[in-house]
């Protein structure tokens, strides 16, 4: 609500204005209000109000000596003049102190609150732009620290040549000269300010954060032994920080020290290789025990970028074919351990993972059902076994890929996930949907029709069945609340359709539920 402040040497013009108007019905606040700007202005520096209302002609500060004072402290204040001199020397010195609204008394209501209402637009419309202003430079300022982010990934990719990743890293202000470089993969969503400090005190360092949990420490130095010292400090230091806390231990992974700028994509590599191992290694541990554990080196015959490849430019039909070629060193008698297959298998989803993660708009529902079929890979203890894990995988991702090259495919997604979040409101209609994507609801229609070859109306009546379904079996809900949660308000006809689809009544399904689980 805007408030508002008014001056005027005459009681009776400040009384009429104060009680002519039902201010917080028109969403407004009538603040305070003073005989003269002397009184007035410390009123206002406390009071800070939106809109100053002031008479021009008053006793020890008039209105125009008021409002330079104001312009000049509080800008942000928007000022109205009340006048009752049609005199052409008071309007052009209004204008020149940049009064918002120059009015001559008498005034009515109406007419007041007609300028109030021009004023609060401006103030309104100032605001927006200001937030756009501010928007935009958050935007810039991050659009320079992206673009540094994007250059460093690129750098410990192995993307450029010496040359030219030393003209890139100028270009982005960053300075990567040095004769020997050291990476640390560090993953730790809060990385504790001290450690921080620790880790960048001794060496020249540049970090930047890969994902929202990782971090990566480019280490420079010139000298060998000083950066093969520190990374022994590291590693001890890390491996006690774990200790103290074993339920949540510190992923790292350590690199090599290299030579030469392109040193540093050989280290990125060997960090990520140890991050990964070591992880692995732990949670393997925590699942299995008793097995000997195979030593990196013997591990380690995976070449992720031919599994990148085939995510961006592989097919359907080629999928079988390359799961064998991937996994060909599990023929191996020496790799035919169970975990052997779950460090595979555990390396081969983190890949597709982060694959994933990295494109322009990654479907949740597609990261979560990798995540839901990773529990499984605890359970593989046949080749078979792995090939089939790898297949299921491969054709989500890939099948999604497939998808989204339709030109439809952001919209048709944006609308399945507005639908996920609100299928339990009885009233979601198409025209709600198609409002939500920007496009008219015939046009929707047909193109949700022409993209997944059901109806709008087919996809929400499944969805909703399906979570009715789960509802049943987890809950001991009556099937009216069901039908209620689910989006239905006529209990009858959700049966209805619950029974034509699965050839049961909710009691009867939730009893061979019920009973299927008793044999498991």
């Amino acid at each position: 609500m805007k408030k508002i402040f008014l001056v005027d040497d005459e009681i009776v013009v400040r009384e009429g204005i104060r009680n002519c108007i039902d201010w917080e019905s028109e969403g407004l606040v009538y603040c305070g209000d003073a005989p003269d700007g002397e009184i007035a202005l410390p009123l206002i520096e406390k009071l800070n109000p939106d809109i100053v209302i002031t008479d021009i002609k008053m006793p020890f500060m008039d209105g125009l000596e008021l409002s330079r004072i104001l312009k000049e402290k509080m800008p942000s204040i928007k000022i109205i003049i009340l006048s009752g001199h049609d005199e052409f020397e008071f309007a052009r010195e209004a204008m020149r102190i940049q009064i918002n609204e120059y009015c001559l008394k008498p005034i009515s209501s109406n007419d007041l609150l007609n300028i109030l209402t021009k004023v609060i637009s401006q103030i309104d419309l100032e605001k927006q732009n200001e937030k756009l202003l501010e928007k935009l430079k958050d935007q810039a300022s991050q659009n320079v620290s992206r673009s540094q982010v994007d250059f460093l990934k690129e750098l410990c990719e192995g993307t450029y040549s010496t040359s030219d990743a030393i003209n890139e890293a100028a270009n982005h202000r960053i300075d990567i000269i040095s004769n020997y470089y050291l990476v640390l993969i560090l993953k730790l969503e809060d990385i504790p300010g001290d450690l921080e400090e620790w880790l960048t005190e001794d060496v020249s360092t540049i970090s930047f954060k890969s994902n929202l949990k990782e971090t990566v420490y480019i280490m420079r130095s010139n000298s060998r032994n000083h950066l093969e010292s520190q990374a022994l400090l590291i590693k001890h230091r890390l491996i006690h920080l774990s200790n103290t806390d074993p339920d949540n231990p510190v992923v790292f992974g350590l690199g090599k020290v290299r030579s030469r700028v392109q040193g540093i994509a050989l280290s990125f590599s060997e960090a990520n290789e140890d991050k990964i191992f070591y992880c692995i290694v732990n949670k393997y541990h925590l699942l299995k025990s008793g097995e000997d554990v195979l030593s990196k080196k013997d591990i380690q015959h995976v070449n992720r970028k031919e599994l990148i490849h085939f995510l961006k430019f592989g097919d359907l039909k080629n999928i079988a074919q390359f799961c064998e070629y991937y996994s060909a060193h599990l023929n191996k008698p020496r790799s035919q351990t169970t975990f052997y297959y779950y460090y595979f298998l555990i390396d081969f989803t983190i890949t597709v993972s982060e694959y994933m993660k990295e494109q322009v708009q990654p479907p949740k529902s597609i990261i979560e059902e990798i995540t839901v079929q990773e529990n499984r890979i605890s359970r593989v203890s046949e080749l078979s076994e792995v090939l089939e894990y790898m297949n299921e995988i491969l054709c989500i991702v890939i099948q999604n890929r497939e998808d989204s090259n339709s030109r439809f495919y952001p919209i048709i997604q944006k609308a399945k996930e507005y639908i996920e979040e609100h299928f339990n409101e009885a009233h979601l209609s198409l025209q709600m949907i198609a409002s939500e994507v920007n496009v008219s609801s015939s046009y929707f229609s047909h193109m949700f029709s022409q993209e997944t070859n059901q109806t709008l109306s087919e996809y929400l009546t499944r969805v909703r069945l399906d979570k009715a379904k789960e509802l049943l079996k987890t809950t001991n809900d009556k099937t009216y609340e069901i039908a209620h949660k689910v989006g239905y308000s006529d209990a009858h006809y959700f049966c209805k359709l619950f029974k034509k689809d699965t050839g049961m009544t909710t009691k009867e399904f939730k009893t061979k539920d019920m009973s299927l689980e008793s044999y498991v």
